[in-house]
């Protein structure tokens, strides 16, 4: 069987949640890689030239909020190659132009390229696959400048009428493009597939977990960057509401997540104004970013993750499929999106309602757990992997014209 050569293009998803996107799709392939002869080659811009990109960003956005640019390394090809670093990937890198693009795609003989979240000209010969995350700007409307908005319409038209094959995240968001771009048949929706855990986090030592996190024998979780959007506060509400029963005065809440929301800088003190006035500053914990290890253990060892989100491209945002991973409880907002979640310990609650998802935790609670052993949840996870793997093949074939 003739060798297929996949460039992964990692000039633009370049966010935590890109980069894991990233990695889960290469993780993908890789389970049928022998079965298809594949190849995989990661496509950077020079580290040089990726700072130079986020600093200029960086400048605009503080000038447009009339503050003084400032320095400071991202590091994103450094997180880009972290996430890589066991896989069996060649990274090539270019200098962000089309043409050096084309160059290097000629170089290495590549047979596509994907994901591709911006039109290309004529420049780039090498087939390639378009990618469109989310239509928030449609659903939030008010989170985007007009300007933005504009853009983004733009952007996805284009890259709609100009790819031959497009993916997404979920089945609500292809419906979306139909309805407000009248894509046509060209859009494509990955199946909803965890993989199977990468370490055994139950070699973790909880002991060692309870005293770097003071954790108490029974918490919630939820692992989502302090976006507006998530909508943090329906949770501390809904414990709120469960610690009036003395039953549960002794449950807790901890967060993980980068603590910032660049288009509503007020929603943090917002949350921990809530949390002071409400006396939950011993029961709520904030613990900002921590390591991947480190937030595994603590959701295999939570009574459940919850996932509050008002809005998600892909059901349940990356913390669903890290839960789903292990084999936890999850506690999930009831938008569309997530409705698309399938598998065991799945619950839906009321995304705007405290009160629904305080009755949710308090089932949990009086429910007895058994954790799936680890060998169950490498052989499920594995079995969805290859599912997501041979359905990228057959997207990635298409897109070749084949």
């Amino acid at each position: 069987m003739k060798e297929t050569r996949i460039a992964v293009w990692g000039a633009h998803l370049s966010w935590d949640g890109g980069i894991d996107f990233l990695y889960y799709l290469v993780n993908a392939l890789t389970a049928v890689k022998e079965d298809y002869n594949l190849n995989f080659f990661l496509i950077l811009p020079y580290d040089s030239v990726s700072e130079l990109k986020f600093f200029v960003i960086n400048a605009i956005n503080s000038i447009k909020r009339g503050a003084l640019p400032g320095y400071k390394k991202q590091g994103i090809n450094d997180k880009i190659r972290k996430a890589f670093k066991n896989s069996d990937i060649e990274i090539v890198y270019y200098n962000y132009l089309e043409n050096d693009l084309e160059k290097q795609l000629k170089k290495i003989n590549a047979d596509v390229l994907f994901p591709v979240i911006k039109k290309f000209s004529a420049k780039i010969s090498t087939p390639w696959i378009g990618y469109i995350p989310d239509l928030q700007h449609i659903s939030f409307p008010n989170f985007f400048s007009a300007e933005e908005k504009i853009h983004r319409d733009k952007r996805y038209t284009t890259l709609l009428n100009c790819s031959k094959v497009v993916i997404v995240n979920s089945v609500s968001v292809k419906d979306e493009l139909k309805n407000h771009y009248a894509a046509k048949d060209n859009v494509f929706s990955l199946s909803f597939c965890p993989p199977e855990p990468q370490n055994n986090v139950r070699d973790y030592s909880l002991a060692d977990l309870v005293i770097k996190y003071t954790l108490p024998k029974r918490y919630f979780i939820i692992c989502n960057q302090f976006w507006k959007h998530k909508n943090h506060g329906v949770a501390f509400k809904a414990l709120k509401l469960l610690l009036e029963s003395k039953v549960y005065d002794s449950v807790e809440l901890f967060c993980t997540g980068k603590m910032q929301d660049e288009r509503f800088p007020e929603y943090i003190d917002e949350l921990t104004n809530y949390i002071i006035e409400n006396g939950l500053e011993k029961k709520i914990h904030l613990l900002g970013f921590i390591s991947k290890e480190d937030q595994m253990a603590l959701i295999d060892n939570a009574i459940a993750l919850i996932q509050p989100t008002l809005f998600e491209g892909g059901p349940g945002g990356g913390s669903v499929y890290n839960a789903i991973t292990l084999g936890a409880p999850c506690i999930i907002s009831d938008i569309e999106v997530n409705r698309e979640i399938s598998g065991e310990n799945i619950t839906f609650f009321e995304a705007t309602s405290p009160d629904d998802l305080a009755q949710k935790m308090r089932t949990l609670l009086g429910t007895p757990q058994e954790k799936s052993g680890f060998d169950d949840l490498i052989k499920e996870g594995y079995k969805r992997r290859r599912h997501l793997g041979e359905e990228l093949v057959k997207i990635i074939n298409l897109a070749r014209g084949e």
